[in-house]
């Protein structure tokens, strides 16, 4: 019968004690790896919940600033109003600022309300097809008031029926921005200018809203889609946040369109946004049938 020697066992014993000790160095470095991940997790989230907390704190402030603009204007307007001492056209005229600020403060917080809705909630997408020049026009009966404020003539190239597929909100939301950033940056007795634009390609339409206000330069055009940035003013001292603009881009690249910009510094801004069609949509629904 075989024996093993004293050697042999010393051998197999170290051999065992090796790979003991092996296992435990995995075992420890994949404990470590894992708690630095943990740690790189946890920093992370720290970091997001301070980027949240200053957000936060920015969103208060520009709600509370629109809010407090438009109570201290409406309020003030409203008490002139009822003096009765003030003639037809300046009663109109009031009336007329009221409107006008009660436009931009809804184009405001309507922006941060969906912005906090995105934040919590994501963007939920319901598209369909509609005739996008009624619901311009309608867009811009909401914004006569600012526009004649400012002397603004506003000129829609539109044809009478531009349908698109897209959601209806988004929509909505995107064009009274920027039509709303538009008349901000005008200057009085300016032109905004609605129209299709030549740079369409199969399957989407483009369209273009020009402003011949004060433009930008080249730093600003490439910061203008990011919130809370240097926020500059319009020409009637209208504060804004970026909100809108970076929120808009987002609704157009979740309807799988675009909206991008271009400026010259003191010439006036374009902001192209481009949307599906119908046709693309029944493009894509014939190919996913096949």
């Amino acid at each position: 019968m075989y024996t093993p020697t004293l050697n042999l066992i010393i051998e197999i014993f170290m051999v065992l004690l090796w790979l003991t000790l092996l296992v435990l160095i995995i075992v420890l470095i994949a404990c470590i790896i894992y708690r630095y991940r943990q740690l790189q997790v946890a920093r992370s989230r720290i970091r997001l919940l301070e980027a949240l907390d200053i957000e936060k704190d920015k969103l208060f402030t520009v709600i509370g600033h629109d809010l407090n603009n438009f109570v201290n204007m409406g309020h003030a307007g409203l008490q002139l109003y009822r003096s009765g001492n003030l003639s037809v056209e300046d009663q109109q005229l009031i009336l007329d600022g009221i409107e006008e600020k009660f436009y931009t403060s809804s184009v405001t917080l309507q922006s941060l309300l969906n912005w906090g809705k995105s934040l919590f909630k994501g963007i939920a997408i319901n598209p369909n097809t509609f005739n996008s020049t009624e619901l311009i026009n309608a867009e811009l009966g909401l914004a006569g008031a600012t526009t004649r404020g400012k002397g603004i003539k506003v000129v829609n190239s539109l044809p009478v029926n531009l349908p698109v597929y897209a959601d209806l909100d988004h929509f909505k939301f995107i064009v009274r921005n920027l039509i709303s950033n538009a008349v901000k940056f005008s200057r009085t007795d300016g032109t905004i200018t609605i129209n299709t634009s030549g740079e369409s390609q199969e399957g989407f339409v483009v369209m273009e809203v020009t402003d011949s206000g004060v433009g930008m330069s080249l730093e600003k055009l490439q910061q203008v889609f990011f919130p809370f940035g240097a926020s500059t003013e319009g020409t009637a001292k209208e504060k804004g946040n970026g909100i809108g603009l970076m929120l808009g881009r987002e609704y157009a690249r979740q309807n799988g369109g675009e909206l991008w910009a271009e400026s010259q510094d003191g010439k006036g801004t374009t902001f192209y946004l481009a949307l599906r069609t119908h046709q693309h949509q029944l493009n894509f629904a014939h190919h996913s049938r096949r």
